[in-house]
């Protein structure tokens, strides 16, 4: 009875988390530069759950942010599934999943050594792995992201510029800020629900 208790409760949990990446990540994927606002709901399942949990939100987030590229919303993800579907499709869904994976394995690492430092680390890890598996993935595919710029006439130089010196450090920042503000509510969630919900 206990275990059909904590497997409802983390079900729960885990469908409002769901429901919240899911939103969060089609209100953010509109235009050129889009924000990862759910890295802070998977960071939070991550935590409060496990990694299973923390790599479905993570799942869930790459296969959202794949599909708003794939139907034109996100316009830089459909540039690059123009480029290579493939290995599109394969970052969308491994950096998403590895985001979710990520700071459980931190937080559980560190937790009982330091709680606040743990959340800290756990929400600095989940934008860090997010970019740099996207950063990878385009290196990657570069033969063929430079032949979809020729025929759209962008300059090799400047669409890396564009890539690595606006895209990807604007976003990593500004979801590197939001994730560490964020970090000390999330260790207080955490701790509020492993101590009154998962060992009540």
């Amino acid at each position: 009875m206990e275990k059909k208790k904590i497997s409802t409760l983390t079900l729960c949990e885990l469908g409002i988390l769901f429901a919240l990446v899911i939103v969060l990540q089609s209100i953010s994927s509109i235009g050129v530069v889009t924000l990862c606002l759910c890295l802070v709901p998977i960071t939070l399942g991550a935590m409060t759950i496990d990694w299973r949990g923390g790599a479905i939100l993570g799942f869930t987030f790459g296969v959202v942010a794949l599909f708003w590229g794939i139907v034109g919303k996100d316009v830089f993800t459909l540039y690059l599934f123009q480029a290579n579907p493939v290995m599109t499709i394969l970052i969308c869904i491994v950096k998403g999943t590895l985001c979710g994976i990520a700071p459980a394995l931190i937080w559980k690492l560190l937790k009982d050594k330091n709680a606040i430092l743990a959340s800290v680390v756990a929400s600095i890890i989940t934008p860090v792995v997010n970019t740099g598996i996207f950063a990878l993935g385009a290196l990657l595919i570069k033969k063929d992201v430079i032949g979809v710029a020729n025929t759209l006439g962008i300059q090799f130089d400047n669409f890396f510029t564009l890539l690595f010196g606006v895209l990807i450090t604007t976003n990593f920042l500004i979801e590197l800020v939001i994730n560490i503000v964020c970090s000390p509510a999330l260790c207080k969630v955490t701790q509020v629900v492993e101590k009154n919900f998962k060992k009540s």
